[in-house]
């Protein structure tokens, strides 16, 4: 179990001036203070984690994987006579990304799915779902993710291009709270390589906190890690960049989904002969419990 509790000394127990901070980074059990009266609970489910790309022959189409989705966030409040004096909560963990491909002729590898993060049991649960998978790379592209559920649904990973072309960023619409990955790129039937995607930034993050940057054009370069929030604040992390693809060297990997709940971006299609990308990795999941 990961804990931090933050009480102010000062003053009453549960009083609204000095409420009392339980954070989860690990699953593990949550304490009621004595006093108190109300209890917010924040969830956000962990990333998806993006899918490889395939590896195929020439004048073939060998696309990148998708992204993996952003997870649920959700809050609530309730009484906290509702509550029992210990609740059992829940974190998810980020879906690992798909494994670059090493054989020749070989579609890319799904992602895992974000793991769910909750609080309470029965009645008094609440629960934000964790991102989708990234599906692996094919040879007529490769399918993202629907949203998940919440109080905010998280954002689904970006589809691959369907002729292998170049990666895409995720559409972070207005009411979509967590970002997913970005895709990677393929290779054309005309053997021609391209650029990653970018990742997505959350509406509620300032514009100055930096996304995943997308692998460079032909280069086999990995997709840029998203950024994560403060250690313990939870707020959305930036999503993962797709890498791009090269007829030379191995398929750039996908970047990593930042803490908390980002998706992973794609990993780039390969020719036979080079390893494909690999998939980067969700971000976790956190859950708070603030009691006043």
């Amino acid at each position: 179990m990961s804990l931090e509790r933050t009480v102010i000394p000062t003053g009453s127990s549960g009083s609204s001036s000095h409420p009392d901070v339980q954070t989860f980074a690990a699953s593990g059990t949550w304490t009621k203070p004595a006093g108190v009266t109300t209890v917010e609970v924040v969830c956000i489910g962990a990333g998806g984690g993006g899918g490889s790309g395939r590896r195929g022959a020439a004048a073939t189409i060998r696309s990148g994987g998708s992204g993996g989705g952003g997870g649920g966030y959700t809050v609530v409040r309730f009484p906290a006579s509702a509550l029992s004096d210990t609740e059992p909560v829940v974190v998810g963990t980020g879906g690992a990304g798909g494994a670059a491909r090493t054989a020749d002729d070989t579609n890319g590898a799904n992602g895992a799915g974000g793991g769910t993060s909750s609080f309470g049991t029965g009645n008094y649960q609440v629960a934000a779902i964790g991102g989708s998978a990234g599906a692996g790379g094919t040879a007529t592209g490769a399918n993202g993710n629907g949203n998940v559920t919440g109080s905010w649904a998280g954002v689904g990973g970006a589809n691959a291009s369907a002729t292998g072309g170049a990666g895409s960023a995720t559409n972070q619409a207005l009411g979509a709270m967590i970002p997913g990955g970005a895709s990677g790129a393929g290779l054309t039937a005309a053997d021609a390589a391209s650029a990653g995607g970018a990742g997505q930034r959350s509406p509620m993050t300032s514009s100055s906190v930096a996304v995943g940057t997308a692998g460079a054009t032909g280069q086999g370069a990995a997709g840029g890690n998203g950024t994560s929030s403060a250690a313990g604040l939870p707020l959305p992390g930036t999503s993962g960049g797709g890498g791009s693809s090269s007829t030379t060297v191995a398929g750039g990997a996908g970047g990593a989904g930042g803490n908390y709940g980002a998706g992973g971006g794609g990993g780039a299609g390969s020719l036979n002969g080079n390893n494909s990308g690999a998939g980067g990795a969700g971000g976790a999941g956190i859950v708070v419990v603030t009691s006043y």
